[in-house]
């Protein structure tokens, strides 16, 4: 048996989850090993790593006398119990049918492998027997099983349990109770097993949670794209804000004094956990809350670990303390243990505080891990039998003596693990300096900030400066009085010195009226003087009415901190120090020197100012021109009149002298109608004639009305400077001299030699200008060459006219130079064979076989005779191939684009001339390629290559053997009709040229692609495995049982289908993105002609399907396609 059938993976989703867990649960020790629940490997004690919660210090297990210590309990194997089936992420089979000798292989993929031992599957044959295979192997989360099956073995097996080992117990899963049917088959297929699905290197998940890999030991990285993951997204209950006048919170530092903690690299816990508090308290002191310690030294409250810990809670009682939070450092015997943990009291005795506690901790951990330490989760220790969990429910006390205690004195505790002091690489990145144990401190508290809703001081200000900040950009600004706005903030004298007073000046435009606007991070604006660099200070820094306002050098006071508010059409300039006093006009008198000062807030004009971007006339000149820069781009344009477009600016006479006229005229495509237009760093544009190199300039540099407009050579003046801006349906363009000049038809009158001003902008349609890209015909020419270089290849073919019966022809087969070119039957001969090759530009030369003579144009003119000529490079000889409007295609001469090869008289009989003529879209100037293949294949159709076929041909053929597009057959009742107009092709013309695009695009033959879709899909009706809303053409992913890959709209579906056609033919990459799900499980290059897509056909033993002269029925349609 030919074996080309890749392994298939049988994915457990959670959606499909049937099974219960353990149904007779039993707890065990957190310190000897964690239920199947908690899988945790940083929570599982071994002889190797003890952390410091799960064996505390001194002061923190000892009990008091009324407390029992718990007897630890040696865990007990029980007989094999029904398992949890999220131990299990995926389980592959590598074949599902593999013949005798060779290798079976089987990988289970585990969620978490710590715990986990001695794997072992029941596989049963058809005829009940049964057999366990152990595991061979296992590397991290991987445990793979392996057996060669022999000859007497034929058969179909099923895979029915997995029995394994979990901290001792044992335990088993049915396979069926979790609805996978894992079959494979040895020298034969198994029920259900479809043979002849049309390719199977399928990598992505069916509805079914399956998914097909192609290596085993690649498993994982293969699957990772395949499986659509959902994290598990935490529930954060926000505490209830609280109102935090008088809140106060106690900050515990681990240890102290003699007793150290945990120590390592040289560093002691008690010194770290005092530094990190003190961070701590530093950072929260910039907000509404009391912050108390239980120690500010190396020292320790009480001898007597006990006592010690009651102390502490102590201080926190008499403060008033609504938080207790002990700050600590992690330690374990296993240097590889990391991350931060956070213990919150449980729900016995008191369940808001546990409620408390759990959202603090919360957010406190989340800062943690922010900060990219390990999350090892938040949690409370029960005291009894010392585990952990993350549920808070308990009857059972708190294990941990601050968290007791605190509970009993009715407030929340919290122990807070940071990392592991134990661990070189947390130590380094989090321990290792003061800078980094500050981040641990102030990460605490922005979770304790956050989870209590605590107010930054003046935040009431802080908040009306953050809601202004976007008021007023940065910038430099005037400051008018809203009284009158001809009186701006002045300093006085213009002093540059500090303590200069601020006054109301008449504008006089000099930069000691001028104020740099700038925010801090909070919103805060601070005014800077252009002319001293110093700020708006208020004089002393003393809030009252009539304080003084003076020029300081700035020092980051709230004295020199404004927030600017917009009132009106106006702002109000509001002190930092104080929201209820604001900028004010002594007295409310506009005059010159009349002071400024703070005053209350009373909302009259003398407190409203307009504040408006300082700017230059030369400066808002340069901003029109900046601002419109990209209105019209750099390149050559005819400019009309938004009047009559008939008629254009023009040089006078075609003169290329100094003060040429600039004219309207009609418009005759020379060189004198064609501008160059150019922008200069500033966005001005300047106008350049072609013809004469000469630009557009205002006589005399004067802007005024009527004055004349002429050419000149450059000298980058503004009289030759313009600026374009947008104006109704057109363009206006404006005089850098002065923007209220523009360019204008004189009195408005459209006829040739019109003289063109500049004149007083009216919003006229006179002064309205069109600009249309200047192409001469040659580079119009050239450009269509360019594009369509790509729309036939290289090669020998017959040029027939769309009533494909009748091909160019040499008359009479001459050889010689001058014979006529005609219109003839199809022959075949080698009169009708031209050899098409196209130079560097993308132009087509046609070489005629039999003569060895090119296909010649008499002449540039309507009607013009074609012949054959001797080679001579000439444009007569030069062609460009490319579609028309109704996408046939045309051959169009490259000695005027708008003169294509037609038959004379549209007489499409034996001998009719040919012969150039305007492009009329009739049926006797459209034109069919069809490929003479020359290859040394013996004639095999290759997949890859320029399309032969057009998108008219495609619609006839369709046409031709199918009607009413978009309907299905009887059997689907009407359900799916119209699927495909709703994915994007509401027409077979849509549909095709989407076909086309997509061919193109990857280098693939339209026509192969095409005919194939049409043989899938029975021509667009369906019937089979594939449903019409999958948008799926070509049967991809389909098994029989399956019904294959799903595409979002038509234009993907078919492009899948190249894609995997490209997969076939080529080892060129991907043009476009990859939608096609089995694309990279394709043997690259393996089918590179049509015919080879049949597997049976295929020397290779690769290709599409399995059925037989799948490829060469392929070749049949596409030659049918080819001659419509």
């Amino acid at each position: 048996m030919h074996k080309k059938i890749k392994p298939i993976l049988a994915l457990v989703l959670s959606l499909f989850m049937s099974v219960s867990t353990l149904s007779n649960m039993y707890t065990v020790r957190a310190d000897d090993e964690v239920t199947q629940e908690e899988p945790i490997v940083e929570e599982t004690q071994t002889e190797e790593e003890t952390t410091e919660e799960q064996a505390p210090t001194v002061e923190e297990q000892t009990p008091t006398e009324e407390e029992e210590v718990p007897v630890e309990e040696e865990p007990v194997v029980e007989e094999e119990q029904l398992g949890d089936s999220n131990m299990m992420e995926y389980f592959l089979v590598d074949n599902p049918v593999l013949s005798n000798g060779e290798a079976e292989n089987f990988v289970l993929s585990l969620n978490n492998a710590e715990g986990y031992s001695d794997f072992r599957l029941t596989i049963q044959k058809e005829d009940g027997s049964t057999f366990d295979l152990e595991s061979s192997e296992q590397v991290d989360n991987l445990v793979k099983f392996s057996r060669v099956f022999t000859e007497v073995e034929k058969g179909q097996y099923s895979v029915t349990t997995l029995h394994y080992i979990y901290n001792g117990q044992a335990y088993y899963l049915n396979f069926s109770d979790l609805e996978m049917d894992v079959k494979f088959g040895v020298d034969q297929e198994y029920d259900g097993y479809d043979a002849t699905l049309p390719d199977l290197t399928e990598d992505s998940i069916s509805s079914e949670g399956v998914i097909e890999v192609t290596d085993v030991n690649k498993a994982e990285e293969e699957i990772v794209n395949g499986v659509a993951s959902q994290p598990a997204i935490m529930s954060v209950d926000e505490f209830s804000r609280h109102a935090t006048g008088g809140m106060t919170i106690c900050l515990d530092p681990g240890h102290g004094g003699n007793d150290s903690g945990a120590t390592a690299f040289g560093a002691k816990e008690s010194d770290l956990t005092l530094k990190i508090a003190q961070y701590c308290k530093e950072e929260l002191s910039k907000y509404d809350v009391n912050v108390v310690m239980t120690r500010t030294t190396d020292t320790r409250l009480s001898e007597e670990a006990a006592m010690d810990l009651k102390n502490r809670v102590e201080v926190a009682k008499k403060a008033g303390a609504s938080y207790f939070i002990s700050i600590h450092i992690n330690s374990a015997t296993n240097s590889a243990a990391k991350g931060a943990e956070v213990y919150y009291p449980n729900t016995s005795g008191n369940k808001n505080l546990s409620t408390n506690g759990q959202n603090l901790a919360k957010a406190i951990q989340s800062q943690l891990a922010a900060l990219g330490l390990y999350d090892r989760g938040i949690k409370i220790r029960n005291y009894t039998d010392g585990t952990t969990s993350s549920n808070p429910n308990s009857s059972d006390q708190d294990y941990y003596g601050v968290i007791r205690y605190a509970k009993q004195a009715n407030i929340t505790g919290l122990i807070v693990e940071h990392c592991f002091i134990s661990n070189k690489d947390e130590f380094d990145k989090y321990l290792g300096s003061d800078a980094k144990l500050q981040q641990l401190g102030i990460a605490d508290a922005k979770g304790i900030v956050s989870a209590l809703g605590l107010q930054a001081k003046n935040a009431d200000i802080d908040t009306l400066a953050a809601e202004n900040r976007n008021v007023l950009s940065d910038g430099v600004y005037t400051i008018a009085s809203a009284k009158n706005s001809n009186y701006v903030l002045d300093v006085s004298g213009g002093s540059v010195s500090r303590g200069a007073n601020i006054q109301l000046y008449s504008y006089n435009d000099t930069p000691a009226q001028q104020f740099r606007v700038s925010h801090d991070a909070q919103g805060y604006v601070t005014f800077t003087s252009v002319k001293s660099g110093k700020v708006l200070d208020i004089s002393s820094g003393k809030v009252k009415n009539s304080a003084n306002i003076q020029q300081w050098d700035s020092n980051g006071t709230e004295a020199q901190k404004w927030i600017v508010k917009r009132t009106g059409n106006a702002y109000t300039i509001v002190s930092g120090k104080n929201t209820d006093y604001v900028l004010d006009l002594s007295s409310g008198k506009v005059n010159k020197g009349q002071n400024i000062q703070l005053y209350a807030d009373n909302g009259t004009a003398a407190q409203q100012w307009y504040i408006e971007p300082y700017v230059s006339k030369e400066q808002k000149i340069n901003n029109i021109a900046y601002q419109n820069k990209n209105v019209l781009s750099d390149g050559t344009y005819v400019i009309r009149s938004c009047k009559n477009s008939d008629y254009v600016l023009d040089v006078s006479g075609g003169s290329v002298l100094n003060y040429g006229n600039i004219q309207l005229y009609l418009a005759n495509n020379t060189p004198a109608q064609a501008f160059k237009v150019t922008h200069d760093s500033q966005g001005f544009v300047t106008f350049t004639n072609v013809k004469s190199g000469r630009v557009l300039d205002v006589s005399m540099g004067k802007a005024r009305s009527g004055q004349n407009v002429w050419q000149f050579g450059s000298n980058n003046s503004r009289a030759q400077k313009w600026i374009v801006q947008p104006n109704g349906s057109g363009y206006t363009i404006s005089s850098a001299l002065n923007p209220s000049y523009v360019l204008d038809l004189s009195g408005g009158t459209i006829r040739s030699g019109g003289n063109i001003q500049v004149y007083d902008s009216n919003n006229t349609v006179a002064q309205q200008w069109s600009f249309d890209k200047y192409v001469s015909d040659r580079e119009r020419c050239d450009s269509y060459a360019s594009q369509n270089k790509d729309k036939m290849a290289d090669g020998t073919y017959y040029i027939k006219n769309q009533d494909v019966n009748y091909a160019l022809d040499v008359s009479g087969g001459s050889l010689y130079a001058g014979a006529n070119v005609q219109l003839y039957s199809l022959n075949r001969t080698n009169a009708q064979k031209w050899k098409l090759t196209h130079d560097s530009t993308g132009y087509v030369s046609f070489q005629n076989v039999g003569s060895g003579m090119y296909l010649t144009a008499a002449g540039s003119g309507k009607s013009a005779n074609v012949y054959q000529q001797k080679q001579t490079n000439n444009y007569n000889q030069k062609w460009i191939i490319m579609f028309d409007n109704s996408q046939n295609l045309r051959v169009v001469s490259a000695l005027n684009s708008t003169l294509v090869l037609d038959v004379s008289g549209g007489k499409i009989r034996n001998s009719s001339n040919i012969q150039l003529y305007e492009s009329n879209n009739t049926k006797a100037q459209k034109w069919v390629f069809e490929y003479i293949n020359t290859n040394a294949t013996g004639g095999l159709m290759q997949i890859m290559g320029t399309s032969q076929t057009t998108v008219a041909q495609m619609i006839r053929y369709y046409n031709a053997n199918a009607s009413g597009y978009d309907t299905f057959k009887a059997k689907y009742n009407g359900k799916y009709n119209g699927v495909l107009a709703k994915g994007g092709a509401s027409t077979i013309n849509q549909f095709a040229q989407i076909f086309y695009e997509e061919a193109t695009a990857e280098g693939v033959r339209a026509e192969v692609a095409f005919t194939q879709c049409m043989k899938e899909t029975g021509f667009l009706k369906y019937g089979g495995d594939v449903l019409p809303n999958q948008y799926n053409f070509a049967g991809i992913g389909a098994t029989g049982a399956v019904h294959g890959a799903s595409f979002s709209n038509v234009r993907m579906g078919i492009r899948a289908q190249i894609q995997h056609l490209k997969a076939y033919g080529s080892i060129s990459p991907l043009t476009n993105p990859c939608v096609d799900p089995r694309f990279n499980l394709v043997k690259r290059g393996s089918a590179q002609y049509v015919e080879w897509l049949g597997i049976k056909e295929n020397p290779n033993g690769y290709g599409w399907a399995t059925s037989k002269s799948y490829g060469h029925d392929i070749v049949s349609m596409v030659n049918v396609l080819l001659r419509k």
